[in-house]
């Protein structure tokens, strides 16, 4: 158990497997807390005492019953969710449903045991994070500069000639996790260089803050680089470092951050910073916010369960928000606060509060003081930055991390290890059985997971059968609520069409069908599985059932343009004039001015049906 948090705080941010998984940022991120949790549960079962001293700490037991309802909450919203698989297993794009969180909130338990009984040292862990955190956000700048053995580049690279930007990803996935991820980063590497003795954990400590904090401006990510600011402006009103030190060093950076502005190899960055003048209220972050709040008013105490956000906000999304960003998907609210209160309920949004405010308190206190000044500018950094994002795996753990390690300085000296009666067979009980749980879980993840790699592979090639044979075998190894149906669905269908023999293409035609109806029925993207659907059934000229799958996706998404768009076509094809021209008029008014195809394809309508 003393190599859990080492452990944790290394391979979480920095496992991507892109050769071997499927969702190679995500699953073994999650295969790693999984495991590693579910090996510390079975030990805890063994020696409970960590855990007993944490409960006779009453501050120990305050946080102990904190975390306890926080996974109550999540398990009552996702009984409650109108799709409890999805809420249980959680969607592709991050995969926070139950499991992950009740894993999250089970290491967190263990681990404030861990500090409370001082057998995980806090120095151990800020090493194995300025390791971890040096090597991605060198990676990061790497990929800014053109080099990436794992990633094709081309993935985050946005628009085109002299104002391309890059959005360097890191391991973490997208460039706005990597930058959160790396603001604690930056403030725990200081953190290291006050604890340390030795002049070469020092060195390590000044690497990851220097090395962290160039990668977080390369990334573009304005969360990031505020979160950074504002935990750095703390540390100085906090710390009260000398004046002529502090100018001396805000100067220095200054210069070098301007040198690199304007060299040749800040072009991208001038281009990323165009983007924030054209969008300087950061995209669609207010209005998604609005929206979201009006979401949350339908279920204000259960919420709508982990992860649905993606299959109930669009008929909640507003016209405006639709015309503004017809192109956008929104996955998450993008605010932690509004994410849980949509997910789970005003019950779970004031626990996550309470704890994040708890942590805050400590932290400022933390400020005043030379070796946990870092511990806490990170933490008052990083919820800076989470505001305007998502919890995934990393940002959550590492939330998490910094505010256990800042509570638990409020714990006081471990008292005598008692605990109720009945309290030690509980703890045996609950610890194998999440770790059995757990376990299981990560087993099925990782299996089904690898067999979908092998599927892209046969795909790519295009091996009807062998991708059919494979895939059916992923799916018997998902755990429930995993469905990767859309994906397979599309590229079956895109395959389908170059085969020359009847019979593959029969196969990949009824693949694609029977697939993607699974997806509309049971995926996290309804309106979309059922738009492609309907392309589908068109390609074959089914234009029943093509209609019938467009008028479920605009029931599920009723201002998102394309399947209004793509009906008035099929209906102006199919000699229904005065529908077709509804349809269009209803296409253009939500397509924001965008799509000048949108509007052509209203105009020929108009002159074929002769109506104004």
């Amino acid at each position: 158990m003393t190599l859990l948090l080492p452990l944790l705080a290394v391979l979480i941010p920095i496992l991507a497997l892109p050769f071997w998984f499927f969702y190679f940022d995500i699953t073994p991120k999650l295969a790693t807390l999984l495991g590693l949790t579910s090996i510390a549960c079975l030990l805890a079962a063994r020696d409970a005492r960590p855990l007993r001293t944490l409960w006779s700490l009453p501050r120990g037991r305050i946080l102990a019953l904190l975390l306890g309802a926080q996974a109550v909450i999540a398990l009552a919203a996702t009984a409650a969710s109108p799709m409890a698989a999805l809420s249980f297993s959680g969607g592709n794009w991050r995969r926070f449903g139950l499991v992950t969180q009740l894993a999250l909130l089970t290491a967190a338990a263990l681990i404030a045991a861990g500090l409370a009984s001082k057998r995980l040292n806090v120095r151990y862990t800020l090493r194995a994070v300025a390791i971890s955190g040096s090597l991605i956000a060198a990676y990061a700048v790497l990929q800014y500069f053109g080099w990436d053995p794992l990633l094709p580049s081309a993935a985050y690279h946005i628009g085109e000639g002299a104002w391309t930007i890059v959005r360097p990803p890191g391991t973490i996935g997208h460039a706005d996790y990597l930058g959160c991820y790396l603001v604690f980063v930056v403030f725990l590497g200081g953190s290291l260089m006050a604890r340390e003795q030795s002049a070469g954990w020092r060195l390590a400590g000044a690497f990851a803050a220097v090395a962290g904090s160039f990668a977080v401006l390369l990334s573009g990510t304005r969360s990031a680089i505020l979160g950074v600011a504002v935990g750095a402006i703390l540390l100085v009103v906090r710390r009260r470092p000398g004046l002529r030190r502090a100018a001396a060093a805000i100067s220095l950076l200054a210069v070098g951050l301007g040198w690199f502005y304007y060299s040749p190899w800040g072009l991208k960055l001038r281009g990323r910073t165009r983007w924030y003048v054209e969008d300087p209220l950061g995209g669609a972050r207010l209005l998604l916010w609005r929206d979201s709040l009006r979401m949350a008013r339908d279920r204000p105490l259960r919420g709508w369960g982990p992860e649905t956000f993606t299959t109930e906000f669009a008929r909640f999304q507003s016209l405006e928000l639709a015309r503004a960003y017809p192109d956008f998907y929104h996955e998450s609210p993008h605010n932690i606060f509004i994410d849980e209160l949509v997910s789970k309920g005003v019950p779970a949004m004031l626990l996550l509060a309470g704890f994040c405010g708890w942590a805050s308190i400590a932290a400022w206190k933390a400020l005043r003081r030379r070796k946990d000044a870092g511990l806490g500018a990170a933490f008052l950094g990083g919820l800076v930055s989470l505001q305007f994002n998502s919890f995934v795996l990393t940002t959550a753990f590492f939330c998490y991390l910094t505010a256990l390690m800042l509570i638990a300085f409020e714990f006081g000296e471990p008292g005598a290890e008692t605990a109720p009666g009945g309290l030690r067979w509980r703890l045996l009980l609950g610890g194998v059985g999440l770790g059995v749980f757990f376990a299981w879980f990560g087993v099925r993840l990782c299996a089904a997971d690898v067999l979908l790699a092998c599927v892209k592979t046969r795909l790519e090639a295009n091996d009807v059968m062998g991708a059919a044979s494979l895939y059916e075998s992923s799916r018997r190894w998902q755990p429930p609520g995993v469905n990767s149906d859309l994906y397979y669905s599309r590229n079956m269908s895109a395959i389908g069409r170059k085969q020359r023999n009847l019979m593959p293409a029969v196969k990949a035609f009824q693949e694609a069908v029977q697939a993607g109806i699974r997806s509309a029925q049971l995926g996290e993207e309804k309106q979309i599985s059922y738009y492609h659907l309907a392309s589908v059934y068109a390609q074959v000229n089914d234009s029943r059932d093509a209609e019938r799958n467009l008028r479920s996706a605009i029931a599920y998404a009723p201002n998102w343009f394309k399947p209004r768009w793509m009906l008035a076509r099929l209906l102006e094809a199919g000699g229904r004039h005065a529908e077709a021209l509804n349809a269009a008029k209803e296409a253009v008014d939500r397509e924001g001015g965008k799509h000048a195809e949108v509007r052509e394809t209203l105009e020929q309508i108009r002159k074929r049906s002769g109506v104004r």
